[in-house]
């Protein structure tokens, strides 16, 4: 069981890694982070609100699987 959760695992990090690669860039830089940039919400195409909703996906199901991985194994 733990062997094939840390295969599954393998696989939803090189996916959340090939997701967060995928998307564009969303600013100029440090600055955008703290307001200085403009509007941040609303703006992008559709493969970029996809992207950025198959990340939060991912990296749920990645600290979910981690956690069942970590609890089977004590």
């Amino acid at each position: 069981m733990i062997t094939a959760l840390s295969v599954l695992d393998v696989i939803v990090s090189i996916a959340l890694i090939g997701a967060v690669l995928a998307q564009s860039g969303k600013g100029s830089g440090l600055s955008d982070a703290f307001g200085g940039g403009g509007g941040y919400f609303g703006k992008g195409n559709d493969m970029d609100t996809m992207m950025a909703k198959a990340t939060i996906v991912l990296g749920i199901l990645f600290a979910l699987i981690t956690l069942v991985i970590a609890k089977l194994s004590m």
